[in-house]
């Protein structure tokens, strides 16, 4: 009996001594910061630390990636076709029907990279206020007791949401070392966000998304600032009783986020 006590009382004397060598072992392995990295280690930031980590490696080949902000002034004109609707409200045609470019503005900002270190590319998301002039297809007339006149008002002051990818071409012009001309090209999207007026609505012919492709040119003065000239030709994304295509031409300035802030 005295035999097996003494055995039990060795048992957990030896047990105890190999946990405190254990956690002395442990506490000098460990540095305080990493402690406290495994203490609060939870299931989240573990999917968040392999999401991270994840897009690391699908985006490896897109460097670079500056982010600047921009400002334009926007010259738009969009051309209506009416021929899809009677209504029982008719216009006159001189005073709708304006055939100019009126000047809206458009600002936002961009991320410009390099894919697989040649590829150029310009990402965008912008605000823009547009202010069209209008210009009708379809003019009707009832002479003489009516003058011209045409079947729809369409909205020529709406915001619109924009996205834009432009691929950029370097284009072999002058000293490249100092000065960068770039010729652009892409498609773009508007989603219009103000108030669609109860005229557009007439027959199914309000439609707020619109497809774009741009076209245009870009001076790089090393890295300082970007000088840009766009042409956007834009559709309806869907269709409608009165089809609309949008001109558009932004003349503007883009300057790196970190040299401003």
């Amino acid at each position: 009996m005295r035999s097996t006590r003494l055995f039990s009382n060795k048992f957990l004397l030896l047990f105890s001594i190999a946990s405190i060598a254990a956690s002395s072992l442990t506490a000098q392995t460990l540095t305080k910061k990493q402690q406290d990295s495994a203490y609060l280690l939870n299931p989240g930031q573990e999917r968040i630390r392999k999401i991270k980590k994840s897009l690391a490696k699908k985006f490896v080949n897109f460097v670079g990636n500056d982010v600047s902000l921009f400002g334009s002034l926007a010259l738009s004109k969009q051309n209506i076709n009416d021929k899809g609707v009677t209504a029982p409200i008719n216009y006159l045609y001189n005073t709708v029907n304006s055939n100019t470019f009126n000047s809206g503005y458009s600002g936002g900002f961009r991320i410009d990279g390099i894919y697989k270190e040649k590829h150029r590319y310009a990402l965008s998301f912008a605000v823009n206020r547009v202010a069209a002039g209008n210009n009708y297809k379809n003019k009707y007339s009832l002479s003489p007791f009516i003058d011209d006149f045409t079947h729809f008002k369409a909205d020529n002051n709406f915001t619109t949401i924009n996205v834009a990818a432009h691929y950029k071409k370097l284009l072999p012009v002058n000293a490249m070392n100092k000065y960068k001309f770039y010729a652009v090209f892409g498609p773009s999207f508007d989603y219009k966000i103000s108030r669609i007026s109860n005229e557009q609505l007439i027959n199914g012919a309000g439609n707020r998304a619109i497809i774009n492709g741009d076209l245009g040119a870009e001076f790089d003065n090393k890295g300082y600032y970007v000088l840009y000239a766009h042409y956007k030709l834009g559709v309806n994304m869907t269709s409608s009783s009165v089809p609309v295509q949008l001109n558009r031409f932004e003349i503007g300035m883009s300057i790196k986020a970190k040299d401003l802030f």
